[in-house]
């Protein structure tokens, strides 16, 4: 058996007992599918045939009849509504899972993957194995128990001309060996577009304004054209794949059995071959096409929901970041020890960088755009690993801590401040629910946000738009530094965090961080060094590594290059002031 239908079908162990319920209206809708051929046998041999008319005894068989058509098509549907509840909370797991192992994924997976694949992943390939379990594992099931109830009747009233209905059945497992051995190199060329198809609309949507800006939406549009044509072009190599060997093949087979069948009893005519026999070999062949055409018309529905097994599975089981490691209640001092890091291992980024940061101190990290500044900052928070070199707080190496704790004791406010649909008070917590609304409060005031929350008559639960569309830049940067301080962080990190706001709400800032300081280590990655002049340490990096370091006015006497980034940026700042 295939691994990943090994692995699909082990999530059934946990609903065994809706399963076997399922199983036994399956067979009885089975049983009383075949029997009623069976009662048209015994009115045509034992009543029509010899010419005698009972009319109690019709009316039973017919009332039988109808009787059994109806506790089948009863016991199917209960069966079929069975085994869809068991898909739906199967399908419900499974996608539970692989976006919870999608939000442990590292940072380096996510580098060399499109986040429109994650999400087709997601989306996309778990509801194919909704049809699978659905279409294809119920149906299956279901035509496999009626092909053997059909097979079972037969053969016990006739396993002589049983015999002739075993070309059907041979007939059509080759083509499905044969339709599994076309179809998966097709199938997975075809979820491998839609999932191209799925990240350019990403990319696309993200980057509207931008390509709205450069005019280039015809450029764009055409990108996107040729890669639906290629899923269309596939989509149509396995359209006529299904159109050559399903449905019409096992029509061929079942006209040349029945011909068969026919032609046998031509043969040996009635006397040795009952009507009423002849008539449900003819019944029993009819129902046996219609499962055996779903079960291979589902080939197709079989074959997607592998290669999407494959995908959510491959996904599953890519390595995640760390889980174990002590469980640290930090003081906020921490050391770079002779760190390396390298996005590619054979290009490094950052080189041999050491310094000490005690706890309560403030650090600032100053260089040029490349200078591996923010890779600095994505190696702290346990993003990556070093390839040389070790990280330590508190005297503790990094990669001994366990990152989940590590990270709710850090603060970190980015230039591009993420912004989640929801409420201002969501946006906040982001799940810490131990956080109270007094808490939410305290950390506005410090950003200077409480006066704009308080013009609101929503207050805390203010509706914030896709990406906090309805702030300002200035305003989603200080709700980013608000959602860093609420957590009562011992390590607060700015990444450019006042980049985007006005000079005024800068200075406010700086002397709420000033008050602050003494609570927990800042770390500032600062582009405007007036931001960092009151920093107990500065280190300027050049091409990854430490080119200089010490506090503003030791580094300013050195008349270096630092001295010449800050003259440069006066003068810069007095020529906009004139």
């Amino acid at each position: 058996m295939n691994a990943t239908l090994r692995r699909l079908l082990g999530y059934c162990r946990s609903h065994a007992r809706p399963l076997w319920l399922g199983g036994g209206l399956l067979l009885l809708a089975t049983l009383a599918e075949v029997g009623g051929p069976m009662l048209i046998k015994l009115f045509i041999d034992d009543y029509l045939s010899p010419g005698r008319w009972d009319l109690a005894a019709s009316l039973w068989l017919g009332a039988g009849y109808l009787a059994l058509q109806g506790l089948s098509a009863l016991g199917f549907y209960l069966q079929s509504l069975q085994f869809s509840r068991v898909a739906q909370a199967i399908v419900q797991r499974i996608r539970e899972q692989v976006f919870a192992g999608a939000l442990r994924l590292p940072a380096r997976y996510l580098d060399h993957h499109k986040t429109g694949s994650l999400i087709s992943t997601i989306t996309n390939d778990t509801e194919a194995l909704m049809n699978l379990y659905v279409q294809v594992i119920g149906q299956f099931v279901q035509k496999c128990v009626l092909l053997l109830g059909i097979l079972g009747a037969m053969a016990l009233l006739d396993w002589q001309l049983c015999l002739v209905a075993l070309p059907l059945l041979l007939g059509a497992l080759a083509v499905m060996w044969l339709y599994q051995r076309l179809s998966v190199p097709i199938v997975r060329a075809t979820r491998a577009l839609l999932s191209d198809i799925n990240g350019r609309l990403n990319e696309s949507l993200q980057g509207m304004t931008v390509i709205q800006t450069l005019s280039q939406e015809l450029h764009f549009a055409a990108a996107f054209d040729a890669v639906n044509q290629r899923h269309c072009q596939a989509r149509g190599r396995s359209l006529r794949l299904n159109g050559l060997l399903l449905r019409p093949l096992i029509d061929l087979l079942h006209m040349l059995v029945l011909m068969g069948l026919l032609a046998l009893f031509g043969l040996q005519g009635s006397q040795l071959i009952p009507v009423g026999i002849i008539y449900a070999f003819v019944s029993y062949l009819g129902r046996m096409v219609e499962p055996i055409n779903a079960m291979t018309n589902q080939l197709a529905q079989l074959q997607q929901a592998m290669v999407a097994g494959e995908r959510v599975f491959g996904l599953m089981d890519e390595p995640k970041e760390r889980l174990g490691g002590q469980t640290p209640q930090l003081n906020g001092a921490l050391s770079f020890e002779a760190v390396s890091f390298g996005y590619q291992p054979e290009e490094p980024i950052v080189r041999d960088v050491s310094f000490n940061v005690p706890a309560g101190h403030m650090l600032a990290i100053v260089g040029h755009t490349g200078s591996g500044k923010s890779t600095l900052i994505s190696l702290l928070m346990g993003l990556y690993a070093p390839d040389a070199g070790q990280i330590c707080l508190d005297g503790q190496p990094l990669a001994s801590l366990e990152l989940t704790a590590l990270r709710r004791q850090i603060g970190l406010v980015q230039q591009d401040p993420f912004i989640f649909s929801g409420s201002l008070a969501d946006n906040l917590r982001l799940g810490r629910t131990q956080l109270r609304d007094s808490d939410l409060w305290q950390a506005l005031e410090q950003v200077q946000l409480a006066e704009l929350v308080r013009s609101s008559p929503l207050g805390l639960a203010m509706p914030m738009e896709e990406g906090g569309k309805n702030l300002s830049t200035g305003q989603r940067q200080l709700l980013s530094f608000a959602r860093a301080l609420v957590g009562k962080p011992r390590i607060l990190i700015l990444d450019e965090a006042t980049a985007s706001v006005d000079s005024q709400t800068e200075v406010l800032l700086q002397r709420a961080l000033a008050h602050l300081r003494r609570h927990y280590t800042l770390i500032a990655v600062a582009h405007r060094l007036s931001t960092i002049v009151d920093a107990d340490e500065i280190i300027l990096l050049a091409q990854g590594r430490v080119l200089e370091r010490g506090r503003h006015a030791e580094l300013l006497a050195l008349d270096q290059h630092y001295a010449s980034l800050y003259q440069l940026q006066q003068q810069h700042a007095w020529l906009e002031a004139m």
